[in-house]
């Protein structure tokens, strides 16, 4: 078989796993960021929110399980589950009115502000499919020892996973910051956050989302700079590639644009195997890799928007606060980029044995775990 005739087979390959994609409806036992709101009421009150796979939280499936099922605590995870709302409702309320010991809030010197609980509810959303998550939301009314007026820092045990905490001002987001698991977030204030400190604070977000977090959108973008060594050729490429994402970013974070994260992700993983394979016919670019190139990319803008519509944007600052966070996007990415140069390109880039040692097995790895990563993302 030539070189045409396979990569005839292999488009044909991609179109079918597409369109098979498309007809698959996709299970949803992902764990995915807890999302956290806190907003200032008075001086020595606080609103906190809580967003959350409440079965999750319960049963301590965290950021070390990408999926429930593989999770020791499945079976209880499960039986939870299968609960109705309101049995749901009432097994939690211990679990719930104990929580709030959990979080930690530190304020001035690093001391900690005592949470007194006035109110506590619970709403959770109908949802039939067992199969798929469901969403609840855990509001808590805090009386606080401290006044408000001074940064602080926010943190809960690891197995609680990653999540995503909104500072909300007026009833806006006013910035979000992303919190790793174990770890505790950056300073931030309750009252009305600068334009200056909530921009930042997207472009480390959107930073974060490709390096480290974005593992993803991180070979992708090796998958790009693996076909050649010459920079009009990456330019060509990462230029189409920003074009596009930002494309769609800005139209489904604006709401004119709307794809069900069940097909963008199985389809992201599926542009990692092509670009990869691509690699490995072809050294140099050409018209049609810059087109599948920006393709592509319109897939990936929609999974940065993804991402973004569940941290929230600064409503104040709607359109500067979207950009800041394609900012480091793009900032991640030439960071990956700069990474692959130094540790790689820069030593070995122009030795003979650069496309059999590293350039061709490097991407046979990229497109064997796109691969994979379709079939997790289609089956289970």
């Amino acid at each position: 078989m030539n070189t045409k005739i396979y990569l005839q087979t292999i488009y044909r390959l991609f179109l079918l796993i597409v369109f098979t994609t498309l007809s698959v409806n996709v299970t949803a036992h992902e764990v995915t960021p807890t999302i956290i709101e806190i907003e200032a009421v008075s001086s020595h009150q606080i609103t906190l929110k809580i967003d959350t796979n409440l079965e999750a939280l319960m049963t301590e499936i965290g950021a070390d399980h990408t999926n429930t099922d593989d999770a020791p605590q499945a079976e209880e995870y499960n039986a939870l589950r299968s609960l109705t709302d309101q049995q749901l409702a009432e097994k939690a309320t211990p679990f719930i009115n104990a929580f709030i010991e959990k979080i930690t809030l530190l304020g001035e010197g690093d001391q900690r502000v005592s949470l007194s609980p006035s109110q506590v509810d619970l709403s959770i959303k109908p949802q039939s499919d067992l199969e798929i998550a469901r969403e609840s939301l855990i509001s808590y009314t805090l009386d606080t020892d401290v006044e408000l007026a001074t940064p602080l820092t926010f943190s809960w045990p690891s197995q609680f996973g990653d999540s995503v905490v909104r500072v909300i001002h007026k009833g806006e987001a006013a910035g979000a910051l992303w919190v790793k698991a174990g770890t505790s977030s950056d300073p931030f204030e309750l009252n009305a956050v600068t334009l200056k400190q909530s921009l930042f604070d997207y472009v480390v977000i959107g930073f974060e989302h490709i390096l480290p977090l974005g593992l993803d959108h991180i070979l992708f973008v090796l998958g790009i700079y693996l076909l050649s060594q010459r920079l009009k050729d990456l330019l060509w490429q990462v230029t189409a590639f920003t074009a596009a994402h930002t494309l769609t970013l800005g139209l489904a974070i604006l709401g004119y644009v709307s794809v069900s994260p069940s097909i963008v992700e199985p389809l992201i993983a599926l542009s990692i195997c092509y670009v990869a394979i691509e690699n490995l016919f072809h050294k140099q670019i050409s018209t049609s890799r810059v087109v599948l190139v920006f393709a592509f990319g319109l897939l990936h803008g929609l999974g940065f928007a993804g991402v973004l519509s569940e941290i929230g944007l600064n409503q104040d600052a709607f359109i500067p606060s979207l950009i800041a966070f394609n900012v480091g996007v793009e900032l991640g990415q030439l960071a990956v980029i700069t990474l692959a140069y130094i540790l790689a390109g820069y030593w070995f880039g122009e030795k003979p044995y650069w496309n059999k040692l590293i350039r061709v097995p490097v991407s046979l790895l990229i497109a064997l775990t796109g691969a994979f990563w379709v079939v997790e993302r289609v089956f289970y």
